[in-house]
């Protein structure tokens, strides 16, 4: 007999658990209608329909449609339709925009319903896949209710931008709240001032800074980190990198779950310390210090490209400490933050004019359609947003309410998890012999356990953190036999299309699927063989990120002539300067304009010398290359005039002190041939972790 599921709510999770219950099990067997609150599917990934951030309804939709993912493509899918066959012959971003991630998961037919009906329907099962970011939450600050100057919840921020200037000339910017939110909150802030500054012929940076008010330390990671084997290195997605299988000690792979202790805190920061570098730990490791008589917080994560680099520059002042007060002037419109900071000293931000909130979202209203006993038996609580509710087999079921599941529903979500948790629970009501055992009072324990533990010293940032434990474990549980990406079978990153979920039990009688299935998981398998092959373009499209983040900011430079060693150059020259800003042209992802600052005892004809860097992470008819130089036009020194300079990467090898190689230490070398002086130019980047320690440009006469 087919049993009705209820699922609710139509992202990813819903989604996926329709797709699931559809075609992973007999025709037939599940009969899944999808309910959501809005008229689009998507959740909080917009479906691309229409190509705008507002929602059918009038609503506005919560995510920017240009912003990237946190993770690679790799990671932000599911294992059985890859990102190839939805955009053929394209050259995709390793980091998609949430428009792409909607296209990618999403299509739509409209019907014209005038008449809005109340009724009521029976289902067999219910699936809560609503999402854990139901409401935006803004914490009780007092006077911030009085405040005149603009409120805004950072999942806004994007709808706000066009107002950022007229704002930022007013007074400042406070950003309340760290972790991911609030390090884009600040980097989009920051990026904007930048580019306000670069607006006209002379650069003036904007004196309003952005002050970004965290509670805890945490480490602002770039989307690109090295990764170092014995045989090869190179730049990778910070998924990639983290997520590898070979980091993992031998043995079967266990999912952790419970308290941090302090041991594998102390780990985390000291893996994180050797691959970032000790100079990007200055600027990306937040509210760090080297105190003994402290006991070490278990570290928290969050991803920009910028935001180091910005507080390197003094264009983002962050401090760690707690917003407690908002005193307005109604004579200004402008406001006075009073904070106290880890160290217990009281500091007040002056000149306010608008505030941030990275505050995050609450989840109750996800729950709030379950009845009073039901939320009981969940061990529901509306005091601990970190973990609601306490659920058996990662966040699935509840052994005492199995007609009830749960996808998606935890703070910090994987798509491929997400997957697994929708094949778990279709598992389970299909009702097979080798039917699994939901119960499990260890993670209910863990659960427990994090719940009463320190929030300060004794939790993760995410209840459910351990990603690749968790994978593996659902894998065991499924039957699902993890696919081979090299010889070693315990090597390579956990991404979903490794796990690939279609046995003669569980797949649908049609035969079809399971063939369309293996040729969407091998496609996608090989686009990520290609992306870890150091030379291949893939790499060299990482490479390329990698460089031109770490640019950003101020180099002091030199110069060499030709037939002179380094103790004889001339020493002293100048400042060159890689300032930010939006992107003039829409086929390039990021652009920089550079301005070569000689002293005055130095100066030459064109005292200040200008020229624009762009980087163009996807290939287009105008855009050949991954990092680009032109020439600034002469009649306003500011927007692009000619191309001058493609470069081309070479592959990154290891900086070598006499036979050795030098750990954390890489050279990657660029060569291109001056399109307006016809020179042969050889670029050197050395990095130190991430960061760029020095870099040697060269001309060569053209023979």
């Amino acid at each position: 007999m087919t049993k009705r599921v209820a699922i609710i709510g139509a992202g990813p999770s819903g989604l996926v658990t329709a797709k699931t219950l559809l075609h992973n099990f007999p025709q037939g067997t599940f009969s899944p209608v999808i309910f959501d609150s809005r008229h689009e599917i998507g959740g909080l990934w917009p479906a691309g329909f229409p190509a705008s951030d507002t929602k059918i309804d009038g609503t506005p939709g919560t995510l920017d449609l240009r912003m990237r993912t946190n993770l690679s493509r790799f990671t932000v899918a599911f294992s059985d339709l890859s990102w190839g066959s939805v955009f053929p012959g394209e050259d995709l971003p390793l980091f998609p925009r949430a428009s792409q991630v909607g296209s990618a998961h999403g299509d739509q037919t409209y019907f014209d319903s005038p008449d809005d009906k109340v009724f009521s329907e029976d289902f067999d099962l219910l699936v809560i896949a609503s999402g854990y970011f139901a409401e935006q939450y803004i914490p009780d600050i007092p006077g911030l209710d009085q405040f005149p100057g603009r409120v805004i919840h950072s999942s806004t921020l994007h709808r706000e931008r066009d107002n950022l200037t007229d704002v930022t000339s007013q007074g400042q910017i406070v950003i309340i709240g760290g972790s991911m939110s609030g390090v884009e909150a600040a980097s989009a802030v920051a990026l904007h001032q930048s580019s306000t500054a670069l607006s006209t012929e002379q650069i003036h940076p904007s004196a309003a800074k952005v002050h970004h008010i965290h509670s805890r330390s945490f480490w602002a990671l770039p989307t690109y980190l090295p990764q170092d084997s014995e045989e090869t290195a190179s730049f990778l997605p910070l998924d990639l990198a983290m997520y590898d299988l070979a980091r993992r000690p031998p043995g079967s792979i266990e999912y952790a779950l419970g308290p941090i202790t302090e041991e594998k805190a102390i780990q985390t920061n000291s893996y994180f310390q050797t691959l970032l570098g000790s100079d990007y730990e200055r600027y990306g490791h937040m509210g760090f210090t080297q105190d003994s008589d402290k006991k070490v917080q278990p570290p928290w994560v969050a991803i920009g490209n910028d935001y180091a680099e910005f507080v390197r520059a003094g264009t983002i002042q962050a401090a760690m400490g707690r917003v407690v007060s908002v005193k307005s002037n109604p004579d200004t419109k402008l406001a006075s933050v009073e904070c106290i900071l880890s160290n217990g000293d009281a500091v007040m931000i002056d000149n306010v004019a608008a505030i941030v909130m990275a505050t995050g979202f609450m989840p109750y209203k996800s729950l709030s359609l379950l009845p009073e006993d039901v939320l009981s038996a969940l061990e529901y609580s509306t005091g601990d947003p970190f973990s609601p509710l306490i659920l058996d087999k990662g966040g699935t079921v509840r052994s005492e309410i199995p007609d009830v599941g749960f996808v998606g529903f935890y703070r910090g979500p994987y798509w491929g998890v997400m997957e697994m948790q929708a094949r778990y629970l279709g598992k389970l009501w299909y009702g097979q012999d080798e039917a699994v055992v939901c119960q499990t009072h260890d993670q209910r324990e863990g659960l427990r356990s994090l719940r009463r533990a320190d929030p300060h010293f004794a939790r993760g940032q995410f209840p459910m953190a351990d990603y690749v434990g968790l994978m593996e474990s659902f894998a065991r549980d499924l039957g699902i036999e993890r696919s081979i990406l090299s010889g070693d079978s315990r090597s390579g990153p956990v991404v979903p299309a490794r796990y690939l979920y279609g046995t003669e039990t569980t797949r649908s009688n049609r035969d079809e699927d399971l063939a369309v299935w293996n040729k969407e998981a091998v496609r996608t398998l090989d686009d990520l063989r290609d992306s870890l092959t150091y030379h291949h373009d893939a790499a060299q499209k990482a490479a390329a990120s990698a460089i031109f983040r770490a640019l950003h900011g101020s180099w002091r430079s030199t110069k060499q002539t030709a037939g002179s060693n380094a103790s004889e150059s001339g020493g002293f020259i100048g400042n060159l300067t890689f300032y930010p800003r939006y992107p003039t042209s829409p086929v390039y992802d990021r652009e920089y304009l550079c301005e070569e600052n000689t002293p005055i005892e130095h100066a030459t004809p064109q005292e200040r010398k200008r020229f624009i860097m762009r980087l163009a992470e996807t290939a287009s008819d105008t855009a050949t290359s991954r990092i680009e130089i032109w020439s600034v036009d002469l009649a306003d020194k500011l927007s692009a005039g000619i191309l001058v300079q493609n470069l081309e990467l070479e592959p990154l090898w290891r900086e070598r002190r006499g036979q050795e190689a030098v750990p954390g230490e890489y050279v990657i070398a660029a060569k291109s041939l001056g399109s307006s002086s016809g020179t042969r130019c050889l670029y050197t980047f050395r990095f130190k972790g991430v960061s760029i320690s020095s870099w040697r440009y060269a001309e060569f006469e053209k023979h």
